[in-house]
C-alpha cells in the first residue's frame, strides 16, 4: 500500500507538463504525488498564480521552428488518439493548420515562425506533408476569407488539431490517477533539500517526503521561489481576444497563424482560431492580441496585477479590424479579453534538466499544450533513469541560469 507521506517523485505543478510527467512516471512504476491548484473561479479579483492553460483552444501542428519544437509536437500529437481513447476525454479536434505570411518573408528578416521555406523543410524532415499556397491559390482554397494582397500560405492538413488544454490536463491526470498517482489541490511553498531526499511543503502546511522533485510550474517558475536561483527565461502577460459568433457553422475556417504586413510593418502577428465553445456555452473566435511580448512580468505581484486587468483592452479594436477584413460580410458579436501568460527561453526550446541531484525542472511556455506529453515523457525518463537516454541531444534542453543581464528571448507569436 502506498505511503501517502512518502513518494518517489513529487511534481510541483498540475498543468499540461506536470500532469503528463506524472502520467509517464506512474506508467514506469514510480509512486507520484502531484501538487497544483484548481483553476480560479475568475480573474477580476484574483491574487495568486495563473496558468496559460486556462483556455479552450491551442493550435497543435508541426509548422514550427526550430526543428526540435516540431519534433516534440509531432511525438505528442501522435499519442493524442490513444490518450483520448483511454480516458474518454475528447480534447483534440482535427483542424488543418494554415500559416499566412508576406510573400517576401524569406527575404525580409521577419521572425522565423513565418519563414515558409524553413517551415516546409522542418515538416519534410518529419515526413509530414504540407502544401504551398500562393496568393491566388489562397483565394480559391478559402473563398470566404480575404487575405491582404501579397501574402502566401503553407497548410498542414494531417496531424493538425485544435487542442483544449483544460481537456488535455484532465486526460493526463485521469490516466495518471488510474495508475495510482495522488493529486493534491494546493501549491508547493518550500522544498527542503538539506537531508536525504527532499521534504516538500504546501501552502496549507501539509508536507511529504520524496526522492526527487519535478518543478513544472510554467510561466510562474522564476517567481515560485522553488529553485535556488532564477532561470534564464522571461515571462510575459499576453492577451487573448474572444469574439462571439452566434452560429459557428458560418465560420468554417482553418486554425491560422497570420503575419499580416503592410508598408513594411507588421500589422498583426498571431493566432486566429476557428470557433470554440467556452464554458459559458457560447462560441467564440479566439485571437491572440497584438501586444504579445509587450508586458514583461518579473514578480508574483506583477503577475497577479496583470491577471486582474483582464488583458489589454486596446487589443479588441485591433482584432475586430483584422477579423472584419478577414471575414467580409460575416456578423461578429461582442468581444472581450482574457489574460494569459507565456514564457520564453533564449533558444525557444523547453528546459528539461536536473538542476541538482534531487530536482528536475520542466518548463515550456507557449507550446506547452501541443508538446506537453512528450516533454512529460522526457522528464519522467530523466528522473527515473538518472541520465538522458533519448536520441534528441540533451544539450538542446539544458537549463540556463539567469545572469545579471539575461539573454533576450527568441521572439515568437505562436501558442496562446
Amino acid at each position: 500500500m502506498q505511503d501517502r507521506n512518502h513518494f518517489d517523485v513529487v511534481v510541483a505543478g498540475a498543468g499540461p507538463i506536470g500532469a503528463a510527467t506524472a502520467r509517464h512516471l506512474s506508467e514506469r512504476g514510480a509512486s507520484v504525488l502531484v501538487v497544483g491548484p484548481d483553476e480560479p473561479a475568475g480573474f477580476a479579483d484574483h491574487d495568486g498564480v495563473w496558468a496559460g492553460y486556462y483556455d479552450q483552444g491551442r493550435l497543435a501542428h508541426v509548422l514550427e521552428v526550430p526543428l526540435m519544437t516540431s519534433m516534440l509536437a509531432m511525438r505528442s500529437i501522435r499519442r493524442f488518439p490513444e490518450l483520448q481513447e483511454r480516458t474518454g476525454e475528447r480534447f483534440a479536434t482535427p483542424r488543418h493548420s494554415l500559416t499566412i505570411m508576406p510573400d517576401d518573408s524569406e527575404r525580409s528578416g521577419v521572425t522565423a515562425w513565418f519563414n515558409r521555406a524553413l517551415l516546409a523543410s522542418n515538416a519534410a524532415d518529419l515526413n509530414v506533408e504540407v502544401e504551398h499556397l500562393e496568393n491566388d491559390q489562397l483565394e480559391r482554397e478559402y473563398p470566404e476569407l480575404r487575405f491582404a494582397p501579397g501574402h502566401v500560405g503553407i497548410i498542414q492538413r494531417d496531424d493538425a488539431f485544435i487542442v483544449n488544454p483544460r481537456g488535455l490536463v484532465r486526460a493526463e491526470l485521469a490516466a495518471a490517477v488510474e495508475q495510482g498517482v495522488v493529486v493534491v489541490r494546493d501549491m508547493v511553498d518550500t522544498i527542503d533539500r538539506s537531508g536525504q531526499g527532499a521534504i516538500v511543503t504546501a501552502r496549507s502546511g501539509e508536507s511529504w517526503r520524496c526522492e526527487q522533485v519535478v518543478i513544472a510550474t510554467g510561466a510562474a517558475t522564476n517567481v515560485s521561489g522553488l529553485l535556488p536561483r532564477p532561470l534564464d527565461m522571461r515571462t510575459y502577460g499576453a492577451t487573448v481576444v474572444l469574439v462571439e459568433v452566434s452560429d459557428p457553422a458560418e465560420f468554417d475556417i482553418p486554425a491560422m497563424m497570420y503575419l499580416k504586413a503592410s508598408g513594411g510593418e507588421v500589422v498583426f502577428g498571431g493566432i486566429v482560431m476557428s470557433p470554440l465553445q467556452y464554458p459559458d456555452g457560447r462560441w467564440y473566435i479566439k485571437c491572440s492580441g497584438k501586444s504579445l511580448l509587450d508586458n514583461p512580468l518579473d514578480s508574483a505581484d506583477a503577475i497577479a496585477r496583470w491577471v486582474r486587468t483582464g488583458g489589454r483592452q486596446e487589443d479588441i479594436a485591433e482584432t475586430l479590424d483584422l477579423l472584419t477584413e478577414l471575414l467580409p460580410g460575416k456578423t461578429l458579436g461582442p468581444a472581450h479579453t482574457r489574460p494569459c501568460m507565456v514564457c520564453e527561453t533564449p533558444t525557444g526550446l523547453p528546459y528539461i534538466d536536473k538542476v541538482d541531484d534531487r530536482t528536475i525542472v520542466a518548463v515550456e511556455g507557449e507550446r506547452g499544450a501541443m508538446s506537453a506529453d512528450e516533454i512529460g515523457r522526457l522528464t519522467a525518463g530523466l528522473a527515473l533513469d538518472g541520465v538522458w537516454t533519448d536520441g534528441i541531444p540533451h544539450a538542446a534542453f539544458q537549463a540556463r541560469w539567469a545572469e545579471a543581464e539575461s539573454s533576450p528571448p527568441l521572439v515568437a507569436v505562436a501558442g496562446i
